[in-house]
């Protein structure tokens, strides 16, 4: 998820600096920069001028010398999010949020999925985008990839957001909606946490192997669809 927003975020906000202090002009070429950076970026296409319009003015209204201080500055264009200390990422993240609807938000997560060859539908995307706090947010975008806690906020909706787990099992195993329906309703969570913890290219331990096969053995699914 995280390889799915921090694209997005990241190529909206590449500012520079304005002097002059708090003055009106210092501000208001501060928003034509913004704008700008946003409005001519090839990633930001599905961007509206409207959208650019609302970041700047929402951006602006921290001040210059409040930017500054959280590390938005000329020197910082083209440095990766999570580089910014925590208050420059809070100033990105909700001078982007604020601009965008849920729907706004989970057409996004559709898009960005389908340019990774995954697939999301709207209903899982929107349940994310509708139930992920900001700290939340900031806390994906700026953690590690597979970092232990953003896989515990994931873990966290899944009992808001079954959707997505019932997707990931429908798609990787092959199974129809009533099993992985089935499936993620008997998972306990340690189970879930146990898993999420296992790292790319790791294998589950034996002991929860085992009670994974014998959820999916619960609810029907075929043995030799577990591979």
């Amino acid at each position: 998820m995280k390889k799915i927003l921090l694209p997005l975020l990241a190529s909206l906000f590449l500012i520079p600096a304005c002097g002059g202090g708090d003055s009106d002009d210092g501000l208001e070429a501060l928003a034509d920069a913004i704008e700008s950076s946003i409005n001519n970026d090839d990633e930001t296409d599905a961007i509206t001028k409207s959208k650019s319009a609302c970041i700047a003015e929402n951006a602006i209204a921290y001040g210059a010398e409040e930017l500054e201080k959280n590390g938005i500055t000329l020197e910082t264009i083209g440095d990766d999010l999570e580089t910014l200390p925590e208050g420059g990422q809070d100033i990105v993240i909700n001078s982007i949020l604020d601009c965008f609807t849920a729907s706004d938000i989970a057409e996004g997560i559709m898009q960005a999925a389908a340019e990774e060859g995954e697939e999301v539908s709207m209903e899982a995307a929107l349940c994310y985008a509708e139930n992920m706090s900001r700290a939340e947010w900031r806390v994906i975008i700026s953690s590690e990839e597979d970092s232990e806690e953003a896989g515990a906020i994931f873990l966290g909706l899944i009992a808001d957001c079954p959707q997505v787990l019932i997707e990931i099992f429908m798609d990787d195993m092959g199974i129809d909606r009533s099993a992985a329906e089935c499936a993620v309703e008997a998972l306990s969570g340690p189970l879930l946490t146990s898993l999420a913890s296992v790292g790319e290219g790791e294998e589950p331990n034996m002991e929860d192997l085992g009670e994974l096969f014998e959820v999916f053995i619960g609810c029907g699914v075929d043995p030799e669809m577990m591979g």
